[in-house]
């Protein structure tokens, strides 16, 4: 068995296709629900920067109304009037402030959308590891049934030539059923990952889940500090300061309430009662407006901004103690899941080599049924264990991927 087992294997002929991790990330992102609700938020976002942003430019508005009344005795009259009207903020620091919080939601909507991005991502590399995992625990189990039944036949062979206790033959006929049990649960295990896989990527269930082509796990370095410089652009930081961002401009806008706001406007209509009608009037002006007393509203508004300003830089300290915390760890776990691979692949090969001594030595009379069934089991033991080895270093590495902010 070679160290990337897990990451090279295939899964059966009926696979419907092919995919790299790309293309599969792709499809993901494009059909996952979780995924679609992101993009959504997302666009919301960005669609909100921009009518914050046309408060900065002047507004044009037409009008007309049509009127016609009466008095008992008398003919009733028509009147109307129709215009346009427009205005121009002057100085109004709560425009820009909102922009910059538009801003700055839309950037903690795109962090939103990278984190479960990156969430979804490290899913589907973990169900496919354990959906390779599952398909090569299937072929361990039809060797190991196909080694039951040769055991079982022997068992059977030596029994009825008087050179073994009943008690063995039952015993080794219960491994084979339990063989069978077992094997039935890993096809089981591996239809259900399937089915999750299929999910994840948007496809019907019951199609045959595609093939994944991964690239080999790396060889983790000795040294974290090398992902350090990933980490300024993870998306934890990076909504935690767009929430910062949000404080500071929720702090202009409450601090622009007690500023006076200026705005130029103006209008032309025309109005009367025949129609058409050739008179009209214009109108150019300016308005300048001053808060002068709100009760304590302005300034209670004020306090609150600048006490969210602080939690919001708190937030971003702590944001970023975690954030490196985490990817260490998962570096840690991701170079202990290699050192671990090594190990169970050191003990496979042990037990293999026992496995295969013992056997010779029960069939030419050296060895007892007892030591012989143990060493037998042994050696199944670490084939799962290997597989799992396998398994857990897949699962860390793309733990560690999602913990740097891939």
């Amino acid at each position: 068995m070679l160290t990337c087992l897990l990451l090279l294997a295939v899964l059966p002929a009926a696979a419907a296709e092919t995919l790299t991790l790309e293309e599969a990330r792709k499809a993901l992102l494009a059909a996952n629900p979780q995924a679609q609700a992101a993009a959504g938020d997302l666009e919301t976002a960005r669609l909100r920067v921009t009518a914050a942003r046309a408060g900065l430019y002047p507004s044009l508005s037409a009008s007309a109304s049509y009127t016609r009344s009466g008095t008992q005795g008398y003919e009733p009259g028509d009147s109307y009037s129709y215009g346009f009207n427009g205005s121009q903020p002057l100085f109004s620091p709560s425009v820009p402030a909102s922009v910059r919080s538009a801003s700055a939601a839309h950037r903690a909507a795109r962090a939103a959308y990278d984190r479960t991005a990156s969430r979804l991502v490290y899913e589907l590399k973990a169900a496919f590891a354990d959906l390779l995992n599952a398909g090569e625990s299937v072929k361990l189990s039809e060797e190991t049934l196909k080694r039951r039944g040769e055991n079982l036949e022997l068992i059977r062979l030596k029994y009825e030539a008087g050179r073994e206790n009943k008690a063995a033959l039952l015993e080794t006929e219960a491994a084979l059923k339990t063989a069978q049990w077992q094997h039935e649960r890993y096809r089981k295990n591996q239809r259900q990952l399937a089915r999750r896989l299929n999910r994840l990527l948007g496809r019907p269930p019951q199609t045959p889940a595609p093939e994944l082509r991964l690239p080999a796990t790396p060889e983790p370095p000795e040294d974290f500090s090398v992902f350090e410089g990933r980490l300024r652009e993870h998306y934890a930081l990076r909504a935690a300061r767009a929430a910062a961002d949000s404080s500071r401009a929720a702090l202009d806008t409450a601090g622009s309430a007690v500023l006076p706001e200026a705005s130029a406007n103006g209008s032309y209509r025309w109005s009367g009662t025949d129609w058409p009608e050739k008179r009209s009037g214009w109108s150019l002006g300016a308005s300048l407006s001053l808060p002068l007393f709100a009760g304590g509203r302005l300034s209670a508004n004020l306090n609150a901004a600048r006490s969210s300003l602080s939690s919001s830089e708190a937030g971003l300290k702590n944001a970023s103690d975690e954030v490196y915390l985490n990817a260490e760890d998962s570096f840690l776990a991701w170079r202990e899941a290699r050192a671990y691979l090594d190990v169970a692949k050191s003990s496979l090969d042990a037990a293999q080599a026992r496995a295969w001594l013992v056997r010779k030595q029960y069939l030419a009379g050296q060895a007892s049924y007892f030591e012989w069934r143990n060493v037998e089991e042994q050696f199944i033991a670490e084939q799962n264990q290997y597989l799992s080895a396998g398994r857990g270093l897949a699962v860390s590495h793309a733990a560690f991927a999602q913990a740097i902010g891939e």
